[in-house]
């Protein structure tokens, strides 16, 4: 059965409550939760998390409206989760394989969040204590206040190096194990 329109606009203002009101209730369900999950992070620790929580609200308040047209016109979705376990579990496979990747991620948040939730609170108490005007105080607060954009080049620097020099053949001419057993040799016609 079709909904009435301007309610699903109007639900639609809320990330699966458009969904949920033309009866597919996995599908809003797992976009709520993900845009409260989302927001809960972004204002926890990870504050710049909390943009990908514009990204869920667009498209829940796009897919809603577009899931009332395709109603309209006769085509009935299934209601699925938005985010399927299996997928999980190949997320999970992904990160085992990939195991030295996930760790420096989990490195680089925890560096993040040392540094926005103690360092840089704590350069700001010591300007309170020892002044504003102060030379030293003034030199530490710069450093500080720059971190994010050292590392942040830093990054990029050893990452355009990397990949400039590449990973071509190892010493003496021969092909890593795993290129080895993909290669065959071209034998003309």
């Amino acid at each position: 059965m079709i909904k009435n329109g301007f309610l699903t606009f109007c639900f639609s203002f809320i990330p699966g409550a458009g969904q949920m009101y033309q009866g597919y209730m996995k599908r809003g369900l797992s976009q709520v939760t993900a845009f409260v999950l989302l927001i809960a992070l972004g204002a926890g620790l990870f504050g710049p998390i909390a943009v990908f929580a514009a990204v869920v609200y667009m498209y829940s308040f796009f897919d809603s409206l577009n899931l009332r047209s395709q109603l309209k016109m006769g085509i009935c979705p299934p209601d699925e989760y938005q985010f399927n376990l299996d997928e999980l579990k190949g997320l999970a496979r992904l990160a085992m394989q990939r195991h030295n990747l996930v760790g420096w991620g989990l490195v680089l948040l925890g560096v993040w969040g040392l540094y926005s939730n103690f360092i840089y609170p704590w350069v700001w108490d010591l300007a309170d204590i020892f002044g504003y005007d102060n030379p030293v105080v003034n030199a530490v607060r710069s450093l500080i206040n720059n971190l994010p954009t050292l590392a942040v080049s830093v990054i990029f620097v050893y990452a355009g190096v990397r990949l400039i020099r590449g990973s071509g053949p190892k010493k003496g001419g021969e092909l890593p194990q795993d290129l080895e057993d993909d290669f065959t040799e071209y034998k003309g016609e």
